[in-house]
């Protein structure tokens, strides 16, 4: 379903001279990990160490590595421009192959013009063509530029929407390209705006209410398991890209106005059995703001987002509700 073009990578690998490689690789392209390897030793001869950990995002980059390689190569996702690692990580695009011109046409029923569109990194050549098809058929349409965590136009990250509400005044809907719901949740919490699915996995766009109500029943549980807990760990993010001590500060200090004990946790890798053994009776994590709606099954203790401590505290309200982000003001 993807197309990964590693010349770029190659020749970079060759300008700087590096030896040794580290290749990450996000979990969905894992099987072809081997044969990237293979070609990127084989055409710019550097050695190359695979990394087995899972990638989520270009921010997920341990510091770890950068003390045994010369250059890093991350496979499928964009740059973020804010982000200065010590060592070079050079980002290698991998691009759907799946046509969604079918798709796009069953979508102009369901959307309010003006329409915004985004796409996440792995789409983000389709975006010129959506937009070219919908104007063929008379939609007009609207693409936002970010903060300086975003490097193009229309882009949008787990943990960043400012392409969507740097327009959301200016348009009635979102049109999104991208796979799973989160984004699009992300999306229509941040902007309030109605978001269409462009999938290159269904053949059906779709709308993400039904997603939407089930998740939020999710987090009001986790906020309601979490209100009898006297102390709390707050998790501050190892990788660079979501180190965010001043927010983890002060959610501490927030909590300690309201009479709540807390400490501040650093972890890499997040694991639910690490968490069991601190013994706090709740966390709050500012490291990747997927990490507690994704996997919230995993943990027996409730993993909650700064915003839902916010609520959880009363100073938020729960119509207030919105998907953590990290903008260039954070970090």
């Amino acid at each position: 379903m993807y197309d990964v073009d590693l010349a770029s990578a190659i020749s970079e690998i060759k300008r700087i001279k590096a030896r040794i490689v580290a290749l990450q690789v996000p979990e969905g392209l894992k099987k072809r990990a081997y044969q990237i390897a293979e070609d990127l030793e084989s055409k710019a001869g550097a050695e190359v160490l695979v990394v087995a950990e899972p990638c989520f995002g270009a921010c997920d980059v341990p510091s770890s590595l950068f003390e045994m390689v010369d250059a890093i190569v991350n496979v499928g996702h964009s740059p973020i421009p804010s982000i200065k690692f010590q060592k070079p990580v050079i980002f290698v695009p991998a691009r759907s192959k799946v046509p969604l011109a079918d798709q796009l046409k069953k979508s102009v029923g369901l959307l309010q013009e003006p329409v915004g569109v985004l796409a996440t990194s792995q789409h983000l050549t389709e975006l010129d063509d959506v937009i070219e098809g919908l104007e063929s058929m008379g939609i007009k349409t609207k693409v936002g530029e970010g903060d300086s965590r975003i490097s193009h136009v229309g882009e949008i990250l787990g943990c960043n929407y400012t392409t969507a509400t740097s327009i959301s005044k200016d348009v009635n809907s979102f049109l999104l390209i991208g796979s799973g719901s989160f984004h699009a949740l992300g999306v229509h919490l941040a902007t309030g705006k109605k978001v269409v699915v462009l999938d290159p996995n269904t053949e059906e766009p779709r709308e993400i209410d039904q997603v939407k109500d089930k998740i939020l029943r999710q987090r009001h549980a986790v906020i309601e398991r979490a209100e009898k807990a006297r102390v709390f760990g707050i998790i501050v993010g190892e990788k660079l890209g979501q180190r965010r001590i001043r927010r983890a500060k002060e959610l501490r200090k927030l909590l300690r106005w309201k009479k709540k004990d807390a400490a501040l946790i650093l972890m890499d890798k997040f694991d639910p059995e690490k968490l069991r053994s601190l013994g706090f009776d709740a966390y709050v994590s500012t490291a990747c703001p997927r990490i507690a709606i994704d996997d919230v099954a995993m943990y027996d203790k409730p993993l909650l987002t700064p915003q839902e401590l916010e609520i959880l505290l009363g100073v938020r309200k729960w119509e207030n509700y919105v998907f953590d982000q990290m903008t260039e003001d954070e970090l």
